[in-house]
């Protein structure tokens, strides 16, 4: 009870407690010797078995992952090998060295199976594609190469940049190769064409390193700027940029979960961890004595290698237990809804308290309340909140027993202020022990996204015909925020496309739209497509928004030429007529009373195809005669004249 007393405490001085949630030193790590110069690549076996290093010594080493006992030295190379790399199926490992030659050896004997020359350069990079049908290289002499990766014949030959290729990786579709150059640029290939995608820039020196996350959304990239870049990795718009190294950055890696990037640093020395989604730095690495020149993380994630110019690999043990927002990403509710989110645990181990800061954005987050989660054991001490501006800090601590395995530390309820993406940071994250000794954790962030309803521009929590006339009112103008919704800049008719593509996922029957105030008319619908269909649109939410036009232009567009009920009737002092027309015409309404005689004629003019019904379109009667005087109570009728097209109509007046 002494040492719960104490925990309790603990958490009730939260201000006292302001540690980082993972120390350098905190990490144990194996060190891998055998190289006589800078180690500088490294590659794991796609089993985890084996660990294959790089060097300036012209040699590559081979060890055991798991104990770090040397398994082999391969030789061959005449120049430092810069670069290693195993086939998706570990039966090949490729080799490419400043020689200016790749390498293909039986992973398991080291034995050569192929000398691959052409290019007439270092070779910095070389990398598999996931099907292992093909080997790409990079090198000095500004080309990327792609070769058969069983026979070792060329396949093709990229060109573009205008300095060295340093860096070459396939995205994890096999679909794209992207490739960093010393002209500052990354380009992005067809990786079957070789034909160029796109080309990202940005960075302010050489670009060193890249890496896809593993569901292949994110493109991270490292410079001799000193910075990480994250891009999208299908646009190739930039998302984040990572600040913190004091020099080069000469390594990327995503941890096959995707939650964490690995960047090993130059002049520091350093590895930094980042939390993949919101670019928080979560742990720094020390221990090399020089520049760490690649890094690379085990299959399983538990383990993360890294090699320097020290003539050194260390391999790190990583925290099993982490504690991330669960759900993530979340999607943001309407505006006033409230969202919930977990403080969540995995692979928790006689977990006997817990303190966490949770930040949040308050342009998009007001907090409301939190509540002790299910893990710890019942009847455990629940800290009230310590809230501040822009951050929540809670804790608990068990009274009796300790927890494993997974649950729920906490619960949160956020109100919505504004639907738009934010980051809900973990920073602080303490864990203990029923002694109140601190266990290593690792804290990844929570992401809250946009809804689906992002098309939903006058945010009213559904995506109607009013946001395709909200869209269509601010034609050609520049904007952001909601308005924007494909976010380029500019509202246009891609975004009124976009916005349809949204309606037509939940609405089959365009023509329910046609009573809204505010529908648009056939002849503006017709606009829209002939614009959207010259733009070629061809992913799946245009073609439908397309569709969904197409639709909507043929409920608007009558069958038969018709005079409709007025509305309200009876009315006083006003009423709306709605007609319909089938063929282009000019329309006059006639009111008479009920002897025939005319009380007010109305010469609405000519009109196109389309439905006159709401109280926009309609003709419009204000209950008065020719002289401006309002009528008595009564009957009366109205008559659509519209070309050869005449019909009556009954309403009444009630006074």
């Amino acid at each position: 009870m002494k040492t719960t007393r104490f925990l309790i405490v603990t958490l009730l001085t939260f201000s006292t407690f302001f540690l980082p949630n993972v120390f350098a030193q905190d990490f144990s790590h194996t060190l891998l010797t055998g190289h006589r110069d800078s180690v500088i690549s490294v590659a794991y076996s796609p089993d985890g078995t084996t660990l294959a290093g790089g060097s300036s010594d012209g040699t590559v080493q081979l060890w055991d992952a798991v104990s770090g006992a040397p398994k082999a030295t391969l030789t061959g190379h005449t120049g430092a090998v810069t670069s290693v790399a195993y086939s998706p199926d570990g039966a090949t490992l490729a080799t490419g060295s400043r020689d200016s030659t790749v390498w293909l050896r039986d992973a398991v004997s080291g034995a050569p199976k192929a000398t691959l020359t052409g290019h007439t350069g270092y070779v910095n990079s070389v990398a598999y594609s996931p099907d292992g049908t093909t080997l790409a290289s990079g090198s000095d002499d500004s080309t990327v190469r792609l070769w058969d990766a069983v026979s070792g014949a060329p396949k093709a030959t990229l060109t573009g940049h205008t300095d060295a290729v340093r860096s070459v990786a396939y995205s994890p579709d096999g679909a794209t190769l992207a490739t960093r150059s010393g002209d500052h640029t990354v380009r992005l290939w067809d990786a079957v064409s070789g034909a160029p995608k796109a080309t990202l820039t940005g960075h302010g020196n050489s670009v060193t390193s890249v890496a896809y996350s593993p569901d292949g959304a994110t493109l991270a990239t490292g410079s001799r700027d000193g910075t990480v870049r994250l891009w999208d990795a299908v646009s190739g718009t930039p998302k984040a940029t990572l600040t913190g190294h004091t020099g080069y950055v000469y390594s990327v890696a995503y941890s096959p979960d995707g939650a964490t990037l690995a960047t090993a640093g130059g002049r520091d020395g350093t590895v930094w961890l980042w939390d993949a989604v919101s670019g928080t730095h979560k742990a720094t690495l020390t221990g090399h004595g020089n520049s760490v020149t690649s890094v690379a993380y085990s299959p399983d994630g538990t383990t993360l290698a890294t090699v320097s110019r020290d003539g050194t690999v260390r391999l790190w043990e990583l925290p099993d237990t982490r504690v991330r927002i669960t759900p993530s990403p979340v999607e943001s509710p309407a505006i006033g809804g409230q969202l919930i989110v977990n403080v969540s645990i995995v692979n928790g181990e006689s977990v006997g308290g817990y303190q966490v800061t949770v930040g949040f954005n308050t342009t998009a987050l007001r907090y409301v309340e939190s509540d002790n989660g299910d893990y710890l054991p019942a009847g455990a001490f629940f800290v009230p909140p310590v809230v501040d501006e822009n951050h929540v800090t809670l804790g608990a601590a068990s009274l009796v027993g300790v927890s494993n395995g997974e649950g729920t530390l906490a619960t949160l309820t956020f109100e919505v202020l504004d639907i738009k993406a934010s980051i809900l940071s973990l920073y602080d994250v303490i864990l203990t022990d029923g002694d109140g000794e601190r266990l290593l954790n690792f804290a990844l962030d929570g992401l809250v996204v946009e809804s689906p309803l992002r098309e939903d521009v006058n945010q009213d929590g559904v995506v109607n015909i009013q946001d395709l006339v909200w869209v269509a009112s601010r034609f050609g103008q520049s904007a952001e925020g909601k308005i924007d919704v494909n976010a380029d800049g500019v509202v246009n008719v891609v975004d009124l496309v976009k916005v349809a593509g949204a309606i037509g996922k939940a609405a089959a029957a365009p023509a329910a739209y046609r009573d809204l105030e505010g529908t648009p008319t056939r002849a503006e619908v017709q606009q829209w497509l002939t614009q959207a269909r010259h733009l070629n649109l061809t992913d799946a939410v245009s073609q439908q928004g397309i569709l969904f036009l197409e639709n909507l232009l043929a409920a608007l567009t009558p069958k038969a030429t018709a005079l409709l009920p007025n509305y309200p009737n009876p009315f006083n002092p006003e009423t709306w007529i709605p007609y319909q027309l089938a063929t282009p015409a000019s329309v006059t309404l006639t009111i008479y009373a009920a002897n025939g005689a005319v009380v007010r004629t109305l010469a609405v003019g000519h009109q196109s195809v389309g439905i006159y019904q709401s109280r926009s379109r309609a003709a419009y009667w204000d209950g008065r005669n020719a002289q401006g005087e309002p009528v008595a109570s009564g009957v009366y009728f109205y008559t659509l004249s519209a070309g050869d097209f005449t019909a009556t109509r009954k309403m009444v007046i009630r006074k």
